[in-house]
């Protein structure tokens, strides 16, 4: 099929072929906003008619820009104006633009002000547009029209660029012609219709993303641009669930055990078909152990080069069949390609993989010497090894995979399968590191230890095979196009070797526990004294060496059973460091020794410790302070976490006056507003219209209300309302409904600050937070004692009621919020419907007064475990079942709780003591199965995401702390 403007032509005939089908679907915060293909051709023409205004002619667009709603809108009008363009990563922007001439640079963000690239290029865009909540700038880098020495051919195509993980990153220019026979085949071999959600998940800088929007757009299916969680991605009965998902095995297995077996490979899932390729497969063993037997899902390996972008051929996995990853083919050529295995001399079974084509031809841009016609690919040499069996081809690693040890060749990707075998393992990598001749073992798994993985390997491979060293982590590290990088854990071992001195490991040592114990102290003044001496405590001392741990791993795991059995002093911990870790000329050549040989005794090393630690403390979990945030006075606020597109942040306001946002995975931060008064609310965060961005509003102790934008903190106003407030708002039809301590609630323009509306609740003060119940009314109790329910389109009570104490604590929806729970001071627990106010129950067996709310979790059809915290340091745990509400355990702390309780998983639940002690119960029994101490006392709700824990304390710090079990 020929196209006179490349994609444009694809784009157009779609657009009018199915022009109310939704192309894009995207998740924000909750919310799915869908875009039409007639809208995305309306956005097309008018990118296209900006694009005319520059001068682009035949030249190269550089596009800048993470997946978003226009991406299929660009790229079609880029071929419509020009011939080739080209993704190129921010970071990577300076070493492109010297081999690439590029004629217009497209710069795609969320607001005006985030445009980095006019800091690289020292000026500002030529022309600046805005579509939907995206702005679009356009850089002219050739005003005149001057003719550049281009060595691209003027034809439609783009350029991808491979990602550097098997040499110098090439640029390779693929043509229409080559990519399109994929689309043809893949169309047909995966069934994809005007039905399908594709999910859009492939960074745009590797080429199987033109795929992911080729598919879409060819056949009238939809792309999902949505977060990589499986909740977000597999709703039962939800016509925005994914049917067609592309990616990486590492970025595929890096999904829990849980989330794969219960959502994306239940029986229902609507999942019709997983791709996987862009790396060596290995993971069958897992997919048989977790896949659904009535699952439909069909599950493919893709086996291509970006030199020939993008893929040579599909496999379809029998997995009643296929019993190991040797077993999996490379799978039948796609159109116009074929394979070809040139066999070594000493093998004719075994050989070099080749692949060729006369049509699908594509051009190395960077090619250091040769003219087009020799970089012009026919025939592509991919470095692979094939072995054929029965005129099937089956991959067998790289070339560079085999390496030499002990003067035998060992093959790291058989290592791999082997270790792929071992129950447990989620993911794996062995790289070799020739310099100090060490082979080492990274795997990823939520139970196995490494000593267990050491077992397992020398009970199935040759002493020869056996790793010198095997490392857990949580998940292995990948690169920007989401294959696991050898190179970057190559780098992580060589940082955790470099040798330290005394002088160094004790700066470490001393910064750490100066923000440990809250205290200034000086290396002189504790060098003669024990670690509890000082203010240490067991659960300290894992604390300290959990963060030792991420600077310098050996010196973490080696001092800690010092630090907790108290016969060292710290002078004598450091001396023995600096023996183990530290620098010692005579020591060297022992000490490598024993790192090439001694992955048992390591092994044994961390099982000794975890026992130690488990028997002193009982603790089989860790927990590790990921970063911290100083805000000047106590942290009471509860944090609240906010996502926008790929990025989550966490918020929350101080005594001193600011309220934060940060970047909640790394700890950057985003901004800070100032307020002249304390913050004790919670931020309210809203990204719903008429706001055109993610913005946040809260309430202050003078009676200020702040609203701002959540990802630049610019203060879009701010008004005071005469009283004192100290709940969280919520938002309703463009309103931010606020309640303060004169008993009103305020109904704020959020776009304008402007109160809309007053309504009187009481003559006493509303502390708690206001609750949204079914979009149409809002519950709350104040501390008279009342507790009603707003209606909030007629702006009137629907029903008050009257308490024996006040209400503190947030009331809690449950059941499609049908009903609503208010736990007042005094103790008594009362369930009432929401639209009524009838009452339906009543606990009374709480023995202290309650200021926490309630975490409510439904355990079974008419059956809800409700968990809250009291005065009287008990966390109670109470069973609501057909109405009837019992106690099932309660758990003695060792202060009050007045924060809420958290669920960290179906089997863990988190309660913070005022005393700043976290504890994680067991939700069925109330056991405590770990603990961890802040440096101060704790008010704080903790907001949970992931394994992280984001909570406030009154050392004035928010803190980031990420939990996981022990080996």
């Amino acid at each position: 099929m020929k196209f006179k403007y490349g994609y444009y032509d694809v784009f157009v005939r779609t657009c009018a072929k199915y022009p109310s089908r939704i192309a894009i679907r995207h998740y924000d915060n909750g919310f799915y906003k869908t875009y039409t293909y007639s809208e995305l051709y309306g956005v097309c023409e008018y990118i296209s008619q900006n694009l005319q205004q520059l001068t682009c002619k035949k030249g190269i667009i550089g596009l800048i820009s993470e997946r978003n709603i226009i991406i299929p809108c660009v790229i079609a009008a880029v071929h419509k104006c020009s011939t080739t363009f080209m993704f190129i990563n921010l970071q990577d922007f300076e070493k492109v633009t010297q081999k690439i001439n590029f004629k217009i640079l497209i710069h795609i963000t969320q607001n005006v002000e985030s445009d980095s690239l006019s800091d690289f290029l020292g000026r500002k865009s030529d022309k600046t547009v805005h579509v939907f909540n995206l702005v679009i700038h356009f850089y002219d880098l050739d005003p005149n029209g001057s003719q550049h020495d281009y060595k691209h051919l003027p034809e439609h195509s783009y350029i991808a660029m491979t990602s550097g993980s098997t040499g110098e990153p090439k640029h390779i220019q693929v043509p229409v012609q080559c990519m399109q026979p994929n689309i043809d085949d893949l169309t047909k071999l995966f069934d994809i219709t005007q039905n399908d959600v594709i999910y859009f998940s492939t960074p745009l800088t590797f080429d199987p993303s033109m795929i992911e929007i080729l598919l879409a757009c060819m056949n009238g299916a939809s792309l999902l641009i949505a977060p990589e969680k499986a909740d977000v991605l597999f709703h039962e009965n939800n016509e925005n669930s994914v049917t067609f998902w592309q990616t990486t095995p590492s970025k595929f297995f890096q999904q829990s055990n849980t989330d794969i077996k219960y959502k994306i490979f239940n029986a229902k899932s609507t999942l019709k078909i997983l791709a996987l390729g862009g790396e060596p497969f290995c993971g069958i063993k897992r997919l048989k152990e977790l896949k659904d037997v009535k699952n439909k899902t069909k599950i493919f390996t893709l086996y291509g080069v970006t030199e020939m972008s993008c893929w040579a051929c599909a496999a379809e996995l029998d997995l009643n069949k296929i019993n190991s990853d040797r077993e999996v083919p490379l799978g039948k050529c796609l159109s116009e390609t074929e394979i070809i295995l040139q066999p070594t001399h000493k093998n004719k079974n075994t050989g070099k993989i080749v692949l060729a084509s006369k049509t699908r031809k594509c051009t190395i841009l960077n090619k250091a010497t040769g003219t087009d016609e020799n970089n012009s690919l026919k025939y592509i040499d991919t470095g692979d090894i094939g072995e054929i069996r029965n005129g099937t081809i089956y991959y067998r690693g790289r070339k560079d995979d085999i390496i030499k040890r002990f003067g035998h060749k060992i093959n790291l990707q058989s290592i791999e399968i082997t270790i792929m075998q071992c129950p447990r393992v989620k993911t794996c990598s062995s790289i070799w590191l020739p310099k100090p001749m060490l082979l080492v073992v990274y795997y990823s798994s939520e139970t196995l230890t490494s000593r267990e993985l050491s077992d397992f390997l020398k009970c199935k491979l040759d002493d020869k095979h056996w790793p010198d060293k095997i490392i857990r982590v949580d998940n292995l590290p990948m690169n920007p196009h989401g294959k696991t990088s050898r190179q970057i854990l190559s780098q992580m071992f060589e940082k955790s070797q470099v040798p330290h001195t005394l002088e160094s490991l004790t700066v470490i040592l001393m910064k750490e526990l100066k923000v440990t114990l809250n205290r200034n102290l000086t290396f002189e003044d504790i060098k003669d004294k024990e670690f509890f001496a000082i203010g240490g405590t067991s659960f300290l001392a894992v604390s300290l060496c959990n963060k030792l741990s991420l600077i310098c791993p050996k010196f973490g795991k080696l001092i800690l059973p010092y630090l907790i059995t108290e016969k060292s002093t710290i002078g004598e911990i450091m001396q023995l460091a600096i023996k183990e870790v530290g620098v010692d000329e005579k020591n060297s050549k022992r000490r490598l020794k024993r790192l090439r040989s001694n992955t048992e005794s390591s092994a044994s090393t961390a099982q000794y410790n975890k026992k130690l630690v488990e028997n002193h403390l009982g603790n089989p979990i860790e927990f590790v302070v990921v970063w911290t945030y100083d805000t000047g006075k106590c942290v009471d606020a509860s944090p609240t976490l906010f996502q926008n597109g790929f990025n989550q942040y966490v918020t929350v306001g101080s005594h001193s006056g600011k309220i934060v946002v940060v970047d909640a995975i790394s700890g950057i931060t985003q901004g800070v507003i100032k307020v002249k008064s304390r913050v004790e609310a919670s931020v309210f965060c809203c990204n719903e219209a008429p706001l055109t961005t993610p913005c946040g509003m809260v309430g202050t102790y003078d009676g200020t209300v702040v609203c701002f934008t959540l990802e630049t903190c610019e203060e879009l106003w701010r008004i005071n309302v005469g009283s004192m407030i100290k709940s969280k708002g919520t938002c309703y039809k463009g309103c931010f409904c606020i309640a303060a301590y004169d008993g009103n609630i305020r109904c704020i323009d959020i776009m304008s600050g402007e109160i809309k509306h007053t309504i009187h609740i009481t003559d006493q003060a509303i502390s708690a937070d206001l609750v949204l119940a079914k979009n149409e009314y809002i519950v709350l109790g104040t501390l008279s004692g009342v507790c009603a329910s707003v209606h909030i389109e007629s702006k009137s009570v629907a029903w008050r009621g009257t308490l024996d104490s006040p209400v503190f604590a947030s009331p809690v929806l449950y059941d499609n919020d049908k009903y609503v729970v208010f736990a007042e001071v005094n103790g008594e627990i009362h369930c009432r419907t929401v639209e009524k106010g009838i009452k339906i129950w009543k606990y009374q067996g709480a023995k202290g007064n309650i200021f926490s709310s309630i975490y409510i979790k439904e355990i079974d059809k008419f059956k809800w475990q409700m968990v809250f915290g009291c005065h009287d340091s008990n966390v109670y745990s109470i069973v609501v079942k057909n109405f009837q509400p019992s106690l099932q355990w309660k758990t003695q702390l060792t202060s009050p709780v007045y924060s809420t309780p958290r669920s960290l998983s179906d089997k863990m639940i988190l309660a913070a003591s005022n005393n700043g002690i976290l504890s994680i119960l067991d939700s069925e029994k109330g056991a405590i199965i770990s603990e961890y101490h802040l440096p101060n006392e704790t008010f704080s709700t903790p907001a949970i995401y992931g394994d992280y824990i984001f909570i406030g304390c009154r050392n004035d710090h928010l803190y980031s702390i990420k939990y996981a079990l022990y080996l």
